[in-house]
């Protein structure tokens, strides 16, 4: 399966390269209601290969930006909150790593009532010469058109530390 992406106007698009009706609109029911998108599990998976691929890269981590809203976009990394891309993308471009790589173990998806889907990743990272470290990252892929951003993205290192709270 290969992965496509469609820039528009404040974001890009993120979908597998598979036939109609894979990709398509938001559905409507009979009432005017947004619909669970039936290709959730399909470009959740999509997303999440394609996120990771551009911020382990240093020459195309800036893309990131075009998957952010400029205004509607959040971002919570590891307890500190921050919304719009400009925000967002300067505390990715804060991140002191030289290198990263990110290992995916598992992606959950879910349909959401509005179209979206929410995301939940589990994996390791590993960054310069450091030991692997587990993370856990969910997003909210809002649908925008044809296309989706994401609306929320929730980061946090996976370290037990009980004493902490």
């Amino acid at each position: 399966m290969k992965t496509v992406i469609v820039k528009c106007s404040s974001h890009l698009a993120i979908y597998s390269f598979l036939p109609y009706p894979y990709v398509s609109e938001p559905r409507v029911d009979l009432w005017g209601r947004m619909a669970l998108n039936p290709n959730f599990n399909q470009i959740g998976q999509a997303f999440v290969q394609q996120y990771y691929a551009i911020f382990d890269n240093p020459a195309t981590r800036g893309e990131l930006a075009k998957l952010y809203n400029t205004e509607q976009s959040f971002l919570t990394f590891e307890g500190q909150q921050m919304q719009g891309t400009a925000k967002i993308m300067e505390k990715i471009n804060s991140l002191t790593f030289q290198t990263i790589a990110h290992s995916v173990t598992s992606i959950d998806c879910h349909p959401m009532f509005d179209g979206g889907i929410l995301v939940n990743v589990m994996g390791q990272l590993k960054t310069d010469q450091d030991i692997p470290q587990s993370f856990s990252q969910n997003f909210v892929l809002k649908p925008s058109g044809d296309s989706f951003f994401i609306q929320h993205d929730t980061f946090r290192l996976v370290i037990h530390n009980v004493g902490a709270h």
